[in-house]
């Protein structure tokens, strides 16, 4: 018979072996799990190291040195239909719009286009801890030289758009910027740096009367402020747009030309009534007139970025000042004129609706809007008159889906009347009688602009004229964007727009025509570097 020692050792042993399985089991456990983690492990950093491999064969951004270059930019097939003929790509001539005595108003186009696939590169370097170097360069095709054509090769000339330089001090807040850029006055999204402008959403390359832009050569300076302000000047390349006096109800012409290129003028002119703008020289076409500038457009800009009600919202306001000059009957003139400008941009409803205004009104502000109506006019001395012009821009942008864009502006520039009429006397260079000159003058002879066919000197004589001065061109145009694909590899995007133009001219003799125009855009894009 068992002592009680014996009992009590069996049952010691016993419980020894039962701790002895729980502590096996529990290393068990603990060796599967361990397993399973290092598998884990092992899978996470072969999936890094393959996206680690994957960035490095197809990065965002290439080095060079200190140098990091980003290159950007689309290929894009467009197409443009009109129901009135213009002979334009997809940047549309506004104020060429014809009237109904021109052929072309009865008939229309469809234009295929490829000239706007556009390539950009970007540079960033930091020169030291507080300098920042950028170098922007932006190319497409929409250029022509003479021996471009539609006949068979269809072969367009390579050109850019944007090419400048960005110097950036974070200690002062100073941002130095040259090249050619889009201008000063044109509407930012922030700040006032170059590399922040906003354009309209639209497909047509011209954008749409009413905004108010010009791409060219300048210098720019801007100065950070507290409070999300900032300051900017700026003097940019100057070149005046002159309107030529038209036929008055007399059948005369005032005697001031305005793209004549020789010095020694037929008798009808004054001696000495030479080309206001004298054709181009070394280095630019000579097809092409230049203007008398010697001083450059002058700009300053005001903007203020605050934080309102968790929305980023924008806010400027500016000034240009231009100097207009020619040479005519022996003397010089020169004029000075002044325009303000101010943007606003919105985001009413964060990521879904965005709002946006623009506008500017003074003198000489013509070549800047997207019609071109002309900057300046001439009186009968042949000094400079600049044109009194309006340019207003609003448009909404509605982002339903992170993938579609859905857009409606209305846009227009309003020009006003600069003339005056005078009776000359009979000299050996000049017929005896009264001429008007200017622009928008009621003298002008509007008659023939509804007759088909009939022109200024044409076989209807003075009824047959049209001089049809632009007054307004106005726009409603509405589109849509839509992002079919946007991964690594890029970005494939398509749009359509319509838009409806009215022209309207100054008032004359016969009355003041009208002229319309329809257009549909549509675009594919694909974006490999987005």
């Amino acid at each position: 018979m068992a002592s009680a020692s014996d009992t009590e050792m069996r049952a010691e042993m016993e419980a020894l072996k039962a701790q002895v399985r729980r502590l096996e089991h529990r290393l068990e456990s603990q060796t599967k799990d361990r397993k399973g983690t290092n598998r884990e492990v092992e899978r996470v950093t072969k999936s890094d190291a393959s996206s680690a491999k994957s960035d490095a064969l197809w990065p965002d951004v290439f080095h060079y040195k200190n140098v990091t270059l980003k290159p950007g930019g689309f290929f894009e097939f467009g197409a443009v239909h009109r129901d009135r003929f213009m002979g334009a790509d997809l940047a549309t001539p506004f104020g060429n719009i014809p009237y109904a005595n021109n052929p072309t108003s009865h008939d229309g186009e469809t234009r295929f286009t490829a000239r706007r696939s556009r390539f950009t590169l970007q540079t960033d370097a930091n020169l030291d801890d507080e300098t920042h170097a950028r170098l922007y360069f932006a190319a497409d095709f929409l250029s022509a030289a003479q021996t471009a054509n539609l006949t068979q090769s269809d072969s367009f000339n390579l050109r850019f758009r944007e090419l400048y330089t960005s110097l950036d001090r974070s200690d002062y807040g100073l941002h130095v910027s040259a090249g050619q850029m889009y201008s000063l006055a044109s509407l930012n999204s922030r700040g006032t740096t170059p590399d922040a402008f906003l354009v309209p959403p639209v497909i047509d390359d011209q954008y749409l009367p009413g905004y108010t832009w010009s791409r060219q050569p300048g210098v720019r300076i801007s100065k950070d402020l507290p409070y999300d302000l900032q300051i900017a000047v700026g003097a940019e390349a100057a070149y005046t747009n002159f309107a030529a006096p038209g036929m008055n109800f007399t059948g005369t012409v005032a005697p001031i030309p305005a793209n004549g290129v020789s010095q020694t003028l037929p008798g009808t002119y004054y001696p000495g009534a030479y080309s206001q703008n004298p054709i181009g020289g070394s280095l630019y076409n000579s097809l092409n007139a230049v203007t008398f500038n010697h001083v450059p457009d002058l700009m300053t800009k005001a903007s203020w970025d605050p934080t309102l009600f968790d929305r980023k919202i924008h806010i400027e306001g500016g000034g240009m000042l231009r100097n207009l000059n020619d040479r005519t009957f022996g003397g010089n003139h020169d004029v000075w004129a002044g325009s303000g400008f101010i943007g606003v941009t919105v985001p009413v409803i964060p990521k879904l609706v965005d709002f946006q205004l623009s506008g500017i009104t003074g003198r000489a502000n013509g070549r800047y809007g997207s019609a071109s109506i002309a900057d300046a006019t001439f009186d009968w001395t042949g000094a400079p008159q600049p044109i009194h012009e309006r340019q207003l821009l609003v448009g909404v942008t509605v982002h339903p889906t992170p993938k579609t864009d859905v857009y409606a502006f209305a846009g227009g520039e309003f020009a006003g009347a600069q003339y005056s009429t005078v009776s000359l006397p009979k000299t050996a260079y000049l017929a005896g009688g009264v001429y008007s000159f200017g622009y928008g003058n009621p003298g002008f002879v509007n008659s023939g602009c509804s007759v088909e066919g009939s022109y200024t000197g044409g076989p209807y004589g003075l009824i047959g004229s049209c001089v049809g001065q632009t007054k307004s061109l106005r726009q409603l145009t509405g589109g849509v964007w839509h992002n079919f694909y946007d991964g690594p590899g890029g970005k494939v995007r398509v749009g359509a727009q319509y838009s409806y133009t009215i022209k309207d001219s100054f008032i004359g003799v016969g009355g003041a025509p009208k002229a319309t125009e329809n257009m549909i855009f549509l675009s594919l894009r694909y974006m490999p570097f987005n």
